[in-house]
């Protein structure tokens, strides 16, 4: 590394990191296979995130929660481009304090009877897969309410723009 000429001296080694002050925990789901795509993406994104956001407590344990809804047409698209998409029909994201506490609230009666008991039966099919991390921002805008800091701005004067006649 001490050969490598830094063009962004925020990401040489020396100055530490930008790492986020929350943790990632996302949540891979797939659709029951007897419910259409458009059944599974419009109940998640309505019935169950209103039933998720109403639930005791949520919003002393989430800081932000995001919905990744993807179809059979993306995953085709990824695969005409040579990518090996996951097989999964959509990714949580929420934004917890520590894997720890998400842990303890996602265990209480509140959430389980009524999420995971309850309304995760009326579209998910199981068993779902969690990755959980912190994020090291690069390249983009804090998230407002997190307290954490920008990466590289758009506006950096550093970055290379891509040539007039790029192929992709």
């Amino acid at each position: 590394m001490d050969a490598h000429k830094f063009r962004f001296s925020s990401l040489h080694p020396s100055t530490g990191s930008n790492k986020q002050p929350y943790i990632r925990f996302l949540i891979f789901i797939s659709k029951r296979p007897d419910i259409s795509q458009e059944t599974f993406h419009t109940w998640w994104r309505s019935v169950h995130a209103d039933l998720a956001v109403s639930v005791a407590g949520f919003g002393g344990h989430c800081s932000r929660y995001i919905q990744l809804h993807t179809t059979p047409e993306h995953k085709d698209e990824l695969s005409r481009y040579g990518m090996e998409p996951l097989q999964f029909d959509g990714m949580g994201e929420m934004h917890v304090k520590s894997i720890g506490d998400w842990v303890r609230f996602q265990g209480s009666p509140a959430f389980s009877e009524k999420l995971v008991t309850g309304d995760g039966a009326n579209f998910m099919a199981g068993p779902v897969q969690v990755m959980a991390g912190y994020d090291h921002l690069i390249y983009g805008s804090k998230i407002e309410t997190s307290g954490g800091e920008d990466g590289i701005l758009p506006s950096d004067e550093r970055l290379i723009a891509a040539p007039k006649e790029s192929k992709l």
